[in-house]
């Protein structure tokens, strides 16, 4: 890059300026599920990194927090009509045992909810699928993404609205041939992470074979 001086008799001469860094390149990334093909594939340098997390989104049971809301409307308001027909004690025990009904299908329904999201974690690394299940005792399965077949995605109507969905992964283990990630976040870029890594390990592994 050149610059143009100015000199006392008017003329004007080039100099050479020097070159500005280009900021924008940056460092490449570490290997992630978003960018599993980074500087080296963990599988090929045979370092195992974790590449993401995640746990059952609360949104992915809306369906159920909407029939339970909807059924205790329905309910709410037969008590309502059936106790304005008697006399004001039986009104006052009706909405009593009303709120109770109330509170304790909230309890089912809302607990188990809260229970499902705390006790379920996955974690997706360069070679293995875990799925952590269990809040104080707990039980951890994996799947190695080497013996990996198939990955489907799932969604209902509502998932797709909240952008979650449910990943089903299909492999040759013995003990665990179909695994499901439940109502997860950006369900299409676990899958595809999934089946990217699955490949690399695959063409390690056949290259180590040939040798």
């Amino acid at each position: 890059m050149t610059d143009d001086q100015e000199l006392g008799n008017g003329t004007r001469t080039k100099t050479n300026a020097p070159a500005v860094p280009d900021e924008a390149a940056g460092d490449e990334s570490a290997p992630s599920l978003a960018n599993p093909s980074a500087e080296k594939p963990p599988a090929e340098s045979g370092v195992e990194v974790e590449v993401w997390t995640g746990r059952t989104h609360w949104k992915h049971f809306a369906g159920r927090i909407i029939l339970w809301a909807a059924a205790n409307v329905a309910f709410m308001l037969l008590v309502a009509t059936a106790a304005s027909r008697t006399e004001w004690l039986a009104f006052r025990g009706a909405s009593w045992s009303a709120v109770g009904v109330l509170v304790v299908s909230g309890l089912l329904v809302l607990g188990r909810v809260a229970v499902t999201v705390l006790s379920r974690r996955y974690r997706i690394t360069s070679q293995r699928l875990f799925i952590e299940r269990g809040i104080l005792r707990q039980t951890i399965d994996q799947t190695e993404l080497v013996r990996v077949d198939d990955v489907r995605v799932h969604k209902t109507v509502l998932d797709r609205v909240f952008g979650l969905g449910s990943v089903e992964v299909v492999s040759t283990d013995a003990s665990d041939k179909e695994v499901v990630l439940d109502g997860i976040a950006d369900p299409d870029t676990v899958a595809e992470g999934v089946r990217t890594h699955m490949r690399a390990l695959r063409r390690s592994s056949l290259f180590i074979e040939n040798l």
